[in-house]
């Protein structure tokens, strides 16, 4: 099969679509669709806090497709539609049997610490695998593993109530973009700070510095000290991303005496991935889709990924899509 494929040193220069052996997990899936989101590009780039194996390594941490091949017994059969959940996960550490499958202590995320889904095909177990509604297209599928469960788990470590006043730093990204559908879904009043006018398609109020009780930060340490004043007593500050950088200063006192909270989060669980799928399908959320390229078009995708309007979707209708 055709894949991209990263050879070392890493970098864009380094990376291009080769011939590779086909998978030899017991369930196979023929890729239609893969997410470009900052994992991927870091990964390509060679700009990750962790190991990325094996090398040469096929990145890709977000895709779904349609089941190819399953063994004897299985739930799924060929021709289903499927999302993959993106994170490794072993199924017997402590957190894996308490359902916390993102902080395996021995997993990590589909695409780095495991070859990905940028190829004609993807191996996996059956337990990686959520079924797509029937009403929901690959576009939106391929948005929930990585993007939307992100800002879904987000969410709900932070506790968001109904009526409460939530801030989401940086709208315009697809985790951005699903914290704030998916807080006016909870019904928070919802704020952004965004530099993209259309971020305001999804219903939210641009901020101006009102005081709130949940702040979402996905950009790292630039985002934290302009915000954190504007953070209510007994609120909450949930973080997950380091783009802007990983280290900050913190106020210990406007922590305690406030009675401040910060979450750090990370991905989602599998179930929250399959309650995401049919909350999505059943409010009829969409995706703010921008521009899709055929795997073969991956290096224009990427240099466009800095000037993106919304979502980059890699797409594979048939083998032409790899020429």
């Amino acid at each position: 099969m055709k894949a991209i494929l990263i050879r070392q040193p890493s970098g864009l220069q380094n990376t291009n679509i080769e011939e590779v052996e086909d998978p030899k997990e017991p369930v196979v899936i023929r890729v239609t669709s893969a997410g470009l989101n900052p994992i991927d590009i870091n990964v390509i780039l060679g700009k990750v806090n962790y190991t990325i194996s094996p090398y040469p390594h096929i990145p890709g941490a977000e895709l779904a497709g349609v089941v190819e091949k399953v063994p004897s017994g299985s739930k799924f059969k060929v021709g289903d539609r499927v999302m993959v959940y993106s994170k490794i996960f072993d199924e017997t550490c402590d957190r894996c049997t308490a359902g916390l499958e993102e902080i395996c202590r021995n997993g990590g995320v589909v695409g780095a610490v495991t070859n990905g889904g940028y190829s004609e095909f993807f191996g996996a177990k059956e337990e990686q695998l959520i079924p797509i509604p029937d009403s929901m297209n690959f576009d939106d599928a391929v948005s929930l593993p990585v993007g939307g469960l992100t800002a879904y788990h987000a969410l709900k470590r932070s506790g968001l109530k109904s009526g409460e006043r939530l801030l989401v730093v940086g709208g315009s990204g697809n985790t951005g973009w699903y914290a704030l559908v998916l807080g006016k879904l909870m019904g928070a009043r919802v704020f952004y700070v965004s530099r993209k006018r259309w971020v305001a398609e999804t219903g939210a109020t641009e901020w101006n510095k009102e005081k709130v009780d949940v702040i979402v930060n996905s950009l790292g340490s630039d985002a934290w000290d302009p915000y954190m004043d504007y953070l209510d007593t007994n609120g909450r500050l949930v973080t997950f991303g380091t783009l802007t950088g990983r280290e900050t200063k913190l106020n210990l006192a406007q922590l305690y005496t406030g009675e401040r909270t910060i979450i750090g989060s990370t991905g989602g669980t599998r179930k929250e991935l399959g309650e995401l799928a049919r909350l999505v399908s059943e409010n009829h959320i969409k995706s703010r889709v921008w521009k899709k390229y055929n795997f073969s078009e991956f290096k224009k995708a990427i240099e466009e990924y800095g000037n993106r309007e919304g979502r980059i979707v890699l797409q594979s209708a048939d083998a032409r899509s790899w020429m």
